[in-house]
């Protein structure tokens, strides 16, 4: 499941600190570590193509280990890696922790989610001064619902009886590359595409003015399964020149696989590669 990035420009009008603990701790556990534990397993395989085009942009491999924690790999359709994400769902299942390396924008991007509070920070790769770490912790409504990246899924799943009898559902969503959350909502809606098993929510944002500003999202989910099938809209990947790509995604379940969550030999863009961990040392607990 992708994070949401709306094309448009929100406020940032929140509190801000520089090269929090947690941040480097995290910044730490992406730059140094092995991208993909031993005994992950393939839980799904996204696909997208252009919406327009038709042609396929890049992939995204989603894996699983302890069932609290998930990896997402991105490769382009040359096979080479360009993204990865580590979530982290001990705190919430709606609301995990992720850290996320784009080797497109150079960005490395993490979100930490507590019981009253939501920390958003962002670096670009190679910087090592604390200071260049940007941060910012925004309060959520205690009122309202906050669902947090792929955490999206397991509220659709859970809130699925309400959803499909066309009652709609309000949350909050932090959206990092603005620095705020959003309330979104999602709906029933008849889908865009030829189907006879598959029941369709489109995912806006619940405002009327920004609504104008940003087109909404298509999810598709089989319906038997209650299983998340298409994407189709704004993906969290962009092209060569940061421009965000509008995507058909189309998720394939497998057989269970290793192959594509072992990273520990692959090439990255630029050459990079992820080593070991050094010796003694684990992965942080987001």
């Amino acid at each position: 499941m992708h994070f949401f990035q709306p094309a448009y420009r929100g406020s940032k009008s929140a509190s801000r600190a520089h090269g929090t603990p947690f941040f480097l701790g995290a910044l730490l556990l992406v730059l140094s570590g092995r991208v993909c534990a031993a005994g992950t397993t393939v839980e799904s395989i996204g696909y997208a193509y252009g919406i327009e085009t038709n042609v396929l942009l890049y992939s995204e491999t989603h894996c699983v280990g302890n069932g609290l924690e998930r990896e997402v790999v991105y490769r382009d359709s040359g096979q080479q890696v360009i993204a990865h994400k580590i979530l982290r769902y001990q705190g919430s299942l709606t609301a995990p922790s992720f850290v996320a390396r784009n080797y497109y924008s150079r960005e490395v991007i993490s979100i930490e989610s507590a019981p009253h509070s939501i920390t958003i920070s962002m670096m670009k790769m190679g910087e090592s001064d604390p200071e260049s770490v940007e941060t910012v912790v925004v309060k959520p409504k205690s009122n309202m619902a906050v669902v947090i990246d792929a955490g999206f899924d397991n509220y659709v799943k859970s809130n699925w009886d309400k959803l499909a009898t066309s009652e709609s559902q309000i949350f909050q969503f932090p959206i990092a590359t603005r620095e705020t959350l959003v309330e979104l909502k999602i709906s029933l809606k008849d889908c865009s595409y030829k189907t006879k098993t598959e029941t369709c929510f489109s995912l806006e944002i619940d405002n009327w003015f920004l609504r104008l500003l940003s087109d909404p999202i298509e999810l598709g989910y089989d319906t038997n399964l209650r299983r998340l099938s298409r994407y189709r809209g704004l993906s969290n990947i962009g092209d060569g020149d940061g421009e965000g790509l509008v995507v058909d995604l189309r998720y394939r379940y497998p057989d269970t696989s290793t192959g594509a969550c072992n990273l520990a030999d692959s090439e990255l863009i630029e050459g990079e590669a992820f080593p070991d961990f050094p010796p003694g040392n684990a992965p942080i607990n987001l």
